[in-house]
């Protein structure tokens, strides 16, 4: 039997990554990953199957809509984590509140309204929601910048075995035994995962004496001025968003309503998305690293563009999975892209990057599927799913000029930093 050290320097070898993996690196990897698989089986076991437990408690459009948005909404306030945790300890930004949101799934299992249930989802996000700027922010001082990439997509192939198992296992339970054991299991599994990431070693100089400033949205929001670059990335990242969030609540009730699909069905429509998702990780990783993280962010558009087009062009049970497999690439492509870039154009200001960027994506989710929702009202998903397409392709052109305008400022710092210094000081 190999130790665990000599896995996780099989692992790595295969990555690439022997030469910069000191211990301490290899021991918040081995922490990440392990805590990632108790995440995986909380979330593989419970999110697939939110929407079609509350469409079998009677929900319309309008409460799928809203539990669809339940994990973006959850981040408008963001932008405040964000700046309550800079230059704090980012471990009790990330472990207590993932407890407490761990704790807020209990309920569902005894829960049979669904204006009920899609609140207590709506709670147990925003609780999760805390501790995504001080995730991203930890893992920009643990994992080296040459290798970060790499390193995030490792992490994430590890998510998707154990997410792809939980969501196996959990599609064809609830239509034997409901869903109430599934629920209870997910919240321990989520706990669990909360109290091994609490086993990371944040790095000394993430634990300096916090600085008590005033919280400002007025300066937050400065930074679009300061920095043209974030302006146009946040503009791409809207059409981008609001294409790929408009579509969320037709898609299950196109299942259920219209192909009548099972949650094992449902659940293999998941696993297919998993797969592709996670198997593409560790590949847009190693991309971003050799690349930049605005390519990988347009491949995964183009990938989400397919989505609606496939809808209209095959309506049926194998349009259905092509679909799964494109939202599963391009879903890899948006989450490894998206911080990376954030975290090469912030710098030391990364977190204040992610928690606008994120509290942004918080109103593109909360008004995507409620537009999304109402257009459905008009009688046939034709116009919501073209009004997807065109946002879709309509993010190229501002992410291209975003990336244009980030490679004339890092010219203008290497040729002469004095400007640049000026106006910081200023």
């Amino acid at each position: 039997m190999k130790s665990g050290d000599a896995i996780m320097k099989e692992i790595v070898s295969i990555f690439r990554l022997n030469s910069i993996v000191s211990s301490e690196i290899k021991h918040n990897l081995k922490v990440d990953a392990l805590s990632a698989s108790f995440f995986a089986l909380a979330g593989g076991a419970l999110y697939p199957f939110l929407a079609a437990i509350a469409i079998s408690m009677g929900a319309g459009a309008l409460e799928v809509g809203l539990l669809v948005a339940a994990p973006f909404a959850a981040q408008l306030f963001t932008i405040y984590w964000g700046h309550l945790c800079q230059g704090r300890k980012k471990l009790p930004f990330i472990v207590f509140p993932g407890i407490v949101g761990r704790l807020l799934l209990f309920p569902l299992a005894f829960i049979s309204s669904p204006a009920i249930f899609v609140t207590v989802v709506i709670l147990h996000h925003m609780s999760l929601a805390i501790t995504w700027p001080a995730f991203t922010s930890l893992v920009q001082k643990i994992y080296p910048i040459t290798s970060r990439g790499s390193m995030m997509g490792l992490v994430k192939f590890v998510f998707g075995i154990f997410y792809i198992a939980a969501v196996a296992l959990a599609g064809r339970n609830i239509d034997i035994f409901g869903h109430r054991w599934i629920v209870i299991g997910a919240a321990v599994a989520g706990i669990t995962g909360s109290l091994i990431f609490r086993k990371i070693r944040e790095p000394e100089e993430g634990k300096e004496t916090a600085i008590c400033r005033k919280f400002s949205h007025r300066e937050n929001f400065s930074l679009f001025k300061k920095f043209p670059a974030f302006k146009w990335f946040i503009l791409g990242m809207t059409c981008f968003e609001l294409g790929k969030f408009m579509i969320q609540p037709y898609l299950p009730l196109y299942w259920i309503n219209e192909l009548n699909l099972s949650n094992a069905s449902i659940g293999s429509i998941a696993i297919i998305v998993t797969l592709f998702w996670f198997l593409a990780s560790p590949l847009w990783g190693i991309m971003v690293d050799r690349l930049h993280p605005i390519w990988v962010i347009i491949s995964g558009a183009g990938l989400y563009t397919l989505l609606p087009i496939i809808y209209m062009t095959v309506p049926n049970w194998s349009g259905v999975m092509l679909a799964a497999a494109f939202t599963g690439l391009g879903l890899a492509a948006y989450e490894v892209g998206w911080s990376n870039n954030l975290l090469r154009l912030g710098g030391a200001q990364a977190g204040k990057f992610i928690g606008i960027y994120l509290s942004l994506v918080g109103l593109r989710g909360l008004l995507g599927p409620i537009v999304g929702s109402t257009i459905l009202g008009l009688g046939t998903p034709i116009p919501l799913l073209v009004i997807s397409v065109v946002l879709l392709a309509g993010s190229f052109p501002a992410l291209i000029y975003s990336h244009r305008l980030s490679e004339n400022k890092d010219k203008i710092e290497t040729i002469d930093p004095e400007p640049l210094t000026a106006e910081m000081a200023g």
